[in-house]
Order: structure tokens, then C-alpha cells, then sequence
């Protein structure tokens, strides 16, 4: 295999037409077409980021909602005790079983809400969270123990409902941002998470194994299944075009070399119809080979027309500069 790293996205001009797509590595070859799927591709990343970004908040939004929800059970139960340590230390703890159950369900939440791809970074979350109880329990016995003045408990009680106020505008704010990334996911008839938006920040996916690289538009999450999807703009094929389909068959080949997970299909989205495309052996074939001549191409330093159809060379961006164009 030669030492240069092809493209996905040569990868598809190659597919389309090996002249067309020898000429665009030397000519630098502007079109109305060409800046309008430049324009859709940028307004597809923007809206993508904002369905991440509205994700990321209620996710924020829903933790903040269990903590404010825990400091306020946490006031109000030292509220109870203050007020009620005149009575025997049974009847106090049993009227403090429903916060004490209360904290633990919150307890768990927070634990669940950490689990997954976040767990790492809200270990120290739950940390703090499981530390807050038990600095809970010191002062609920440090109570029953000492003589503490029943107007604390009235500071508490404000307190308490200084924070389920709290509670509720968070609440609010988040679901809020779910309603948004809800309305963008509709817009966009989004159906699993999006793990990666290629836009200019993305990193490139790039395998040295099979000499190519690539930035499918994003690559969403389907039931713990990888698949890339790729946004074509102009006109909407009655079914996906070969050279589409190539490119999306090299978006799944380089996302299982990069995950070493197997990666199934793929998904071509027009402006009016989507068509997944099936990744099998079959296509990992047409791709490698495709690749291969791409590269002895290369080598050789020329390259032609490969079909008598003046229907894609009237398509073809790079037709007014095109030698063998037919049309």
C-alpha cells in the first residue's frame, strides 16, 4: 500500500469519476453547488452541536435538580429533629424515616446518573454526595445529644424552602433544554445519541492499515450500534448513488478500525429521503479495491474518463476544465 492517505471524500470523486477527481487534486474548482452543500454541511453541524449542547445541559440540569432536592430533605430533617428532641430518640427517628428514605432514593439517583460514559467524571459527584449524608447523620446525632434551641429549626425550615424553590427553577430550566434538543431532534429526525459531529473542530478518523482517512457529517448511537451518516445536498436520487455508497462503506471501515467494534451500516440522508446503507463483506471489498486503484492511479500519473454517460459529466463541477468531457 503507498505511504499517501486517501480520503473518503476523494474516495467518492474517484467512485464517481477518476478524471474528475484527478483534477480536483490540481485544480482548485468553485460552484454555486459545491458553496450550497458547504453552506447545508455548515448548518447541519451547527444544529448538531445544539442537540449535544441542550443534552449536556438537562443532563446538569437533572443532577443539580437531585442535589438541590437532597439539601432541602437534609434542612428539613434537622428541622424535624431540633423541634421534636424533647421526645423519646424512637419517636424521633421514626418521624424522620420518610427523609431518611426520601435521601436514600436521591442517594441512588445521583449514583445511577453516573453510570455509563459519565461515570468517570462524576465520581467525585457521588463522592460528595455520599460524604454530605454521612456529615447528615453526625449533626442529626450530635442533636439528639445536645441541647440545641428550637429557633435554629425555624432557620432551617426557611432554608429548606429557600432550596426546593431552587429546586423548582432548575427543574424548569431543565426541562427547558430538553424540550429544545427534543424540537432539533425532530427537525432533524434524530433517533440515537450523536457521538461525533464532523465539523472543523472534529478530529479525523485515519487508519494507516487500509491508507485512509475521513469525517463522516456525525456518527450516531443506536442501540449500542456505531452508525455513520453522511448528508448530501442537491437534488434527492430515486435510490443512494454508487459513489455515496462507497463513501459511507469507507466512513464504516475506518470507525471499526478506530473503535474495533463491527460496525453494520451506514446512512445516506438526501434533502427529502434517507437510504441506510447495508456494510458487508461485499462492500468492505468494493471499497479496499477502490483504494487500491486510487493509489496505482497515483503511481501511473494520469487518469481518464471511466463511462460514456454526458448525463454525469454535465453533473460534474469540474466539467469546464474536464479534457474528455462529454458534454
Amino acid at each position: 500500500m503507498a505511504s499517501e492517505i486517501l480520503s473518503a471524500s476523494e474516495l467518492e470523486r474517484f467512485s464517481y469519476c477518476p478524471l474528475s477527481w484527478w483534477l480536483s487534486r490540481s485544480q482548485d474548482t468553485t460552484s454555486e453547488r459545491l458553496e450550497e452543500g458547504e453552506r447545508r454541511h455548515g448548518d447541519l453541524s451547527n444544529n448538531l452541536q445544539q442537540v449535544i449542547d441542550s443534552e449536556k445541559r438537562v443532563m446538569s440540569w437533572e443532577r443539580a435538580v437531585l442535589w438541590f432536592s437532597l439539601v432541602a430533605t437534609m434542612l428539613a430533617l434537622v428541622a424535624i429533629l431540633i423541634v421534636n428532641q424533647t421526645l423519646a430518640q424512637e419517636s424521633i427517628w421514626l418521624s424522620a424515616i420518610p427523609s431518611v428514605l426520601w435521601i436514600s432514593l436521591i442517594l441512588y439517583l445521583v449514583y445511577r446518573s453516573g453510570r455509563g460514559e459519565h461515570a468517570k467524571e462524576l465520581r467525585k459527584e457521588r463522592a460528595a454526595a455520599v460524604a454530605g449524608v454521612v456529615l447528615l447523620f453526625v449533626v442529626l446525632n450530635l442533636i439528639i445529644v445536645l441541647d440545641v434551641p428550637t429557633q435554629i429549626s425555624n432557620i432551617m425550615l426557611i432554608l429548606a424552602l429557600i432550596w426546593l424553590i431552587g429546586t423548582g427553577i432548575v427543574l424548569y430550566w431543565s426541562l427547558s433544554a430538553q424540550r429544545k434538543a427534543e424540537i432539533k431532534r425532530q427537525e432533524m429526525h434524530l433517533k440515537g445519541n450523536v457521538l461525533y459531529v464532523g465539523n472543523d473542530e472534529a478530529p479525523i478518523y485515519r487508519s494507516e492499515r487500509y491508507g485512509l482517512s475521513g469525517k463522516p457529517d456525525y456518527v450516531l448511537q443506536e442501540g449500542g450500534e456505531l452508525v455513520p451518516v453522511e448528508m448530501k445536498s442537491g437534488r434527492t436520487p430515486k435510490g443512494p448513488l454508487f459513489s455515496h455508497i462507497v463513501q459511507v462503506a469507507a466512513y464504516c471501515l475506518l470507525l471499526e478500525d478506530h473503535t474495533g467494534k463491527k460496525v453494520n451500516r451506514g446512512v445516506l440522508k438526501y434533502s427529502e429521503a434517507e437510504f441506510d446503507v447495508e456494510f458487508d463483506e461485499n462492500l468492505r471489498q468494493i471499497v479496499l479495491t477502490k483504494v487500491e486503484e486510487m493509489h496505482r492511479t497515483l503511481e501511473e500519473g494520469e487518469a481518464h474518463r471511466n463511462h460514456n454517460r454526458p448525463g454525469k459529466c454535465q453533473s460534474c463541477s469540474r466539467r469546464d476544465i474536464c479534457p474528455e468531457r462529454l458534454a
